[in-house]
């Protein structure tokens, strides 16, 4: 299931798809001419029995006077590493391809460097040498958005700015950009956007912002910020709940250990005093089960080779 920092960051991009042109105008692709317009097209790529594959967004640029038409964008939110996408883009790119009758590029969005390396390896389509090449936004393709003018032009990307740099010394600086911006908004909008700020940005830098804005404690506004929160808890409740399963399972195998060894020394008491002819009653018999104590049958094995008689073996 999407997570919901996954969900926001794809409506953001369905909602406002400059948002990726202005992402590969920085990162300095050829593709951003701004000859070029940006249509969104149906985000369903195919539907194949029994599952349906969606990419997360699909953009049309049209090119007046492009012999070729325009091309296409297949773009992907990617929090995660996941090997079943590498075949999946390629339905996507192929699909696509298909039914607009133009070239078509896979763009893939990422908030983390490592996936960020995952995604850029090429995609081997045949034998013969045939690639699809994943153009990759990871962090470092992100922008900074510190100026509160472009935060206040480009708020969008603003979003996907304090989401790419939360963890980062520029955090709060962007998160200052964005909530100002937030001020010009519409309210849903605004109560959004704000609360992405908070619930996003590290324990420092959020609680430099709440001194700013001189809160107490910031109070989340948007549905979203409640599911993303409650989702936490779950995980967090979950995680834990592992743990202690872990710690239950680890805790029931040193038992066994322990118990078997404690078995194990009653045996060897029992084995040294029948192999040297000693009668042994139920009573010496009972009291050698019940013990527990390790220390002690070790001192009882060691007796039981020199004792006359098994009821001597107690002292």
């Amino acid at each position: 299931m999407p997570s919901p920092k996954h969900e926001l960051l794809v409506q953001v991009l369905r909602d406002h798809p400059q948002v990726v042109v202005e992402l590969l105008r920085a990162h300095g692709s050829d593709e951003t001419s701004s000859v070029y317009e940006v249509i969104p097209a149906p985000a369903s790529v195919a539907e194949l029995e029994p599952a349906e594959f969606r990419a997360d967004l699909v953009l049309r640029r049209s090119a007046p006077g492009d012999p070729r038409g325009g091309n296409a964008l297949v773009v992907e939110v990617q929090l995660g590493i996941d090997p079943d996408k590498r075949f999946t883009w390629v339905l996507y790119v192929a699909g696509l391809r298909t039914r607009l009758r133009c070239p078509v590029d896979l763009v893939v969005l990422t908030l983390d460097e490592v996936v960020a390396r995952w995604a850029a390896a090429p995609i081997a389509i045949d034998t013969r040498g045939s690639m699809l090449l994943p153009l990759v936004l990871g962090p470092a393709e992100v922008p900074v958005i510190s100026d509160i003018a472009v935060a206040r032009a480009l708020p969008e990307l603003a979003v996907v700015s304090i989401l790419a740099h939360a963890n980062e010394a520029a955090g709060a600086v962007v998160g200052r950009a964005l909530l100002e911006a937030c001020r010009d908004l519409d309210d849903a909008r605004g109560r959004l956007y704000t609360d992405v700020v908070f619930a996003f940005l590290n324990d420092a830098a959020r609680r430099a912002l709440e001194a700013d804005m001189q809160l107490d404690k910031y109070e989340y506004q948007s549905e979203f910020a409640r599911r993303f929160l409650a989702q936490g808890r779950e995980e967090g409740r979950e995680e834990g709940r592992e743990e202690g399963r872990e710690e239950g399972r680890e805790e029931g195998r040193e038992e066994g250990r322990e118990v078997g060894h404690i078995e194990a020394l009653a045996a060897a008491i029992l084995a040294v005093l029948e192999a040297r002819g000693l009668a042994v009653d139920e009573g010496v018999r009972a009291r050698i089960d019940a013990c527990r104590d390790a220390e002690l049958l070790r001192a009882w094995v060691a007796a039981a080779a020199t004792v006359g008689a098994s009821s001597a073996l107690f002292g």
